[in-house]
């Protein structure tokens, strides 16, 4: 079943079109998920330089009390319920903050437990937790002894995820828009240049509707070097089918010439006498008979000069012919030798008739046996 549209044009531009669209959405896809892993790359990578800047800004004193004022350099960590914040409390008890950010409000902070999420090697690890006004928040906690001291500590810094969700989505809404604009365009000028395109065929078929209604004797004009090879057939189909309508114009005017006599006489034959004579008439109606058959062949090998040439095998009219001529002479021998395939390129009716002749001559002279080479 063909689900192409039967028009070359047609066929072009859905083709052209249903590769754009899967090119452009395969490179699209492909475009938004690079954005997203790099855009996650750097929010991860902020989230970690974070905790970094965290850990450097905070102490021991000599009494062993944790010290420090850290400043992250960014005023979200200061806003309340901004979904930016960050913390500092010993490992013993991670929900009991001893340093934090101003936008921690005064509920605590709920941690997951170790055995639901334990530290990886490097004793780290993130998650993802909700916020306030639906937010999502990721987390990274780390653990580190701070100075000489033996306490260990953990410090945690939570980033409101929106900003880099917004920024993705931005990006795909901007990416669809330029990718819809892009293929529109795309497929509105590949329908343009396929007309354009294709403008010569339509020239060469107005061309050739003229011919057939008799305006033009052949298809006039330049056209590209695809099309030329196309025209210059057709032309020479034209000027053979000329050629073949001419002869056989020729051969029925010789026909009507030929039986001229043959008619008049039968014709005087006829009135001249009460009882015509059946010998007279007999012979010019053979006459007749041969003339009609001479000038019909002429007319048919006339219309195969020039054109699409007829094949035949040549393996079954001789075995044919054979079984015929063995009926005939009994008392001769018929032996061939072909080759395989052999093709006769013309008509099957002449080549019966050039094979029988011969066949007939060789039987007529022959002493004992007939022997054929085919090749």
């Amino acid at each position: 079943m063909n689900i192409l549209p039967n028009s070359l044009s047609s066929r072009l531009l859905v083709i052209t079109a249903a590769w754009t669209v899967l090119a452009l959405l395969v490179t699209g896809l492909t475009l938004s998920t690079l954005f997203r892993q790099n855009a996650e790359q750097s929010f991860d990578n902020l989230l970690l330089a974070h905790a970094y800047n965290l850990m450097g800004a905070i102490d021991v004193n000599d009494q062993g009390n944790l010290e420090g004022t850290p400043n992250l350099g960014d005023p979200r960590f200061l806003a309340p319920l901004s979904g930016w914040y960050w913390m500092v409390s010993t490992a013993k008890e991670p929900g009991k903050p001893i340093l934090n950010s101003q936008s921690i409000s005064g509920d605590p902070v709920t941690l997951p437990s170790t055995r639901k999420l334990p530290f990886n090697e490097l004793f780290r690890r993130s998650y993802q937790v909700s916020g306030p006004e639906d937010q999502r928040v990721q987390r990274l906690e780390a653990q580190l002894f701070v100075g000489e001291g033996e306490t260990l500590f953990q410090v945690m810094v939570g980033v409101n995820r929106t900003s880099l969700e917004t920024s993705i989505s931005d990006f795909n809404r901007s990416l669809l828009l330029f990718f819809s604009l892009f293929g529109i365009g795309t497929i509105v000028a590949t329908y343009f240049v396929i007309r354009l395109g294709l403008r010569p065929l339509d020239r060469a078929a107005n061309a050739l509707s003229d011919v057939r209604e008799g305006h033009a004797d052949r298809i006039a004009g330049e056209y590209p070097k695809e099309i030329a090879p196309l025209v210059g057939e057709i032309n020479g189909l034209i000027d053979a089918n000329r050629s073949v309508v001419e002869r056989a114009r020729t051969q029925v005017g010789n026909l009507a010439h030929a039986l001229k006599t043959p008619l008049a006489v039968i014709s005087n034959e006829a009135q001249g006498k009460a009882s015509p004579s059946p010998k007279v008439v007999s012979e010019q109606a053979n006459a007749m008979q041969g003339q009609i058959a001479t000038y019909l062949n002429r007319a048919r090998i006339a219309a195969q000069v020039g054109t699409v040439a007829a094949r035949a095998d040549v393996a079954p009219v001789v075995d044919r012919l054979v079984r015929v001529m063995k009926k005939l002479s009994p008392d001769l021998k018929f032996s061939k030798s072909a080759e395989c395939d052999v093709i006769f390129a013309g008509e099957e009716q002449d080549l019966e008739e050039i094979l029988g002749n011969l066949l007939e001559n060789a039987s007529n002279h022959a002493k004992n046996q007939v022997k054929m080479s085919i090749s």
